[in-house]
């Protein structure tokens, strides 16, 4: 199980899921900034992603600069 925790404005849901039902939620937050085990990684690179090795999973919402 892979501890998946989404932000938002409102604060935060904490779920523990497979990696295809993670991946399912990645993939409902296009918009989101994606971090596996505490580093970011791309969308372009989660295909590679070793899903049996992972602990934890942040989708946060972009931050955008003025």
């Amino acid at each position: 199980m892979i501890s998946l925790t989404i932000l938002n404005e409102t604060g935060h849901t904490s779920l523990s899921l497979e990696a295809s039902e993670v991946i399912e939620q990645i993939n409902t937050h296009p918009t989101d900034w994606v971090f596996i085990d505490g580093e970011m990684v791309t969308r372009e690179n989660l295909s590679s992603v070793n899903w049996d090795d992972v602990d934890s999973v942040v989708l946060t919402p972009a931050i955008v600069g003025g």
